[in-house]
């Protein structure tokens, strides 16, 4: 009994320490997206690079948001260099929900969500719906 109590404090704590490297943002979208919410939370991967995932509910679908888009692109943006795309939001227009799992290099840097005419565009130019800046603690 004992040492199965002592297992399962271990894995309890070891559960919060991994939990709890993990840095949470929860944000809100600006005009034209109001009334959406986003949560990014970020931390250290195995590798070194930081893991990033991206998740808005109640987002309306983009072509209702700014007319001809079609794509929430995600940008990731480190202090001084221009944006860099990461891809599209995943978005499921039935739930409302888009999400994205990304990487970075470095510890902090802002996530840039943007709605656009296609999700390969080279350079932010739609209207921006995010701007978060993100340090991993």
């Amino acid at each position: 009994m004992r040492r199965t109590l002592s297992y399962l404090l271990s894995a309890l704590m070891m559960t919060t320490v991994a939990t709890g490297c993990a840095t949470t943002i929860e944000a809100s979208t600006t005009a034209p997206a109001l009334g959406s919410d986003a949560k990014i939370v970020a931390k250290k991967g195995k590798t070194g690079n930081f893991e990033i995932s991206i998740s808005i509910i109640n987002l309306a679908p983009a072509a209702r948001l700014d007319e001809g888009a079609t794509a929430f692109v995600v940008w990731v943006v480190h202090k001084d260099q221009p944006a860099v795309r990461s891809g599209s939001l995943d978005y499921d227009e039935k739930d409302r929900r888009g999400e994205l799992q990304v990487t970075s290099p470095d510890s902090s840097f802002t996530i840039l969500i943007t709605l656009e005419k296609t999700g390969q565009v080279s350079s932010p130019g739609g209207k921006r719906i995010l701007e978060q800046a993100v340090t991993v603690r």
